[in-house]
C-alpha cells in the first residue's frame, strides 16, 4: 500500500515513533503484518514502531524484520497475558533477552478487562483451527486481597527497571495502577506509563491522573479511542487532559491495527492534525510524537528534531 499525502501532511510525518501498533501474525485477524507496517510505516518516513502482540513476546521475529527492512526502528514487546503465563518474570526476562523495549501489563486477561467486556474470544483462530471451545481462565490482578502488590510484580518492575524497559499499565484497574505507581516511585522507576488514557476502560477521573502524574507517571494518548466505530471519545477531551497534564509527561500512539479502523498511518496524521487544530505547537507535537517517545526508547531523540528545523 502507497500513501499520496500533501507535502505539508508528508512533513509531518517526519521522524514520527508510533509506539502501540497491532499487527500479524495475532489471534485477532489484522489488517497488515510486521513487514507490511514497517514497510509502510519507513516510505512515510517515520522513525521507528513498536510492535505490539497480545498474546506472544514478538522481540524475535522483530529481530528478523530489522534484517529485511532497515532503515527504521522497530522494537519488539511483551503483554503479560496468561498466554505467557501471566505475571511471569521469567516471560519478562526472556522477552528482555530477545531485546524487548515495551512491556504491558495484562490486557484482554486483566480481571478489569473482564468487568467491563467478558473473556476475550478468537474468532480469526476458530476459523483456521475450527471451532475450538472457549475454556475459561481466570482475571489477572496485580494485588493480593489486602491491596498490595503481589512478589511477582515487584520482581517484574525490578526486572523492567534494571534493562529500560518501558511498562505499559494495560487493562489493570485503577487501584492497581495506584499500587504499581507507588512500587516504581520506590525504586526510582521513570518509565512507567498509563495506558490509552481516555479509552473507555481506563478512563481515570482527570484528579487521578493529576495524582498518578505526582507519582511519575508519564501517559498515551492514543487516537484508537476517537474512532467512530470504536468509543467514539472526543478528541477536544483527550486534548484538553494533556494539557492539563503537561505535554512534557505526554506522548501519541495509535493502538490501531483493526480492520474497522483508519489504518494506522493514516490515524498518526488524523493525530498529528487535531494537535494542531486544537492549539499545539510545532514543538509541542515533535514532543509528543517524536522526542518523548524517542526518549523512552533509549533513542537520541536530537537527531530528527536538528533535521526538521533545517527543513
Amino acid at each position: 500500500m502507497s500513501f499520496s499525502f500533501s507535502r505539508a501532511d508528508t512533513d509531518l510525518l517526519q521522524g514520527v515513533i508510533d509506539m502501540h501498533l497491532h499487527t500479524m501474525p495475532c489471534l485477532f485477524d489484522r489488517p497488515l503484518d510486521d513487514l507490511e507496517a514497517a514497510e509502510q510505516a519507513r516510505a512515510a518516513g517515520y522513525r521507528g514502531l513498536v510492535l505490539k502482540s497480545i498474546y506472544v513476546p514478538n522481540a524475535d521475529r522483530v529481530e528478523l524484520v530489522r534484517r529485511v527492512v532497515p532503515g527504521i526502528e522497530l522494537f519488539g514487546s511483551i503483554v503479560l497475558n496468561h498466554s505467557v503465563g501471566g505475571l511471569n518474570p521469567e516471560a519478562v526476562r526472556t522477552a528482555i533477552g530477545f531485546g524487548a523495549r515495551v512491556m504491558w501489563l495484562p490486557t484482554v486477561h486483566a480481571q478489569h478487562h473482564f468487568d467491563h467486556f467478558g473473556m476475550p474470544t478468537y474468532p480469526w483462530l476458530g476459523q483456521r483451527a475450527g471451532a475450538l471451545p472457549q475454556v475459561p481462565v481466570a482475571g489477572i490482578r496485580l494485588v493480593d486481597e489486602s491491596g498490595g502488590l503481589k512478589p511477582e510484580v515487584t520482581e517484574i518492575l525490578a526486572l523492567a527497571k534494571a534493562a529500560d524497559l518501558v511498562t505499559g499499565t494495560g487493562h489493570v484497574a485503577l487501584d492497581e495502577v495506584y499500587a504499581v505507581a507507588r512500587e516504581a516511585r520506590r525504586i526510582g522507576y521513570e518509565r512507567l506509563v498509563q495506558t490509552h488514557v481516555g479509552w473507555h476502560a481506563t478512563d481515570w477521573p482527570i484528579e487521578d491522573l493529576k495524582a498518578l502524574a505526582d507519582l511519575g507517571l508519564r501517559f498515551e494518548f492514543c487516537i484508537n479511542p476517537t474512532m467512530p466505530n470504536r468509543q467514539q471519545q472526543s478528541p477536544r477531551k483527550l486534548t484538553d487532559t494533556i494539557k492539563a497534564l503537561g505535554v512534557e509527561r505526554c506522548f501519541v500512539a495509535t493502538d490501531l491495527g483493526q480492520h474497522d479502523n483508519a489504518h494506522p498511518i493514516e490515524g498518526m496524521r488524523m493525530w498529528l492534525r487535531i494537535l494542531a487544530l486544537h492549539g499545539f505547537s510545532a514543538g509541542e507535537i515533535d514532543h509528543l510524537a517524536r522526542r518523548h517517545p524517542a526518549t523512552l526508547l533509549g533513542l537520541d531523540p536530537a537527531p530528527v528534531a536538528l533535521a526538521l528545523a533545517a527543513q
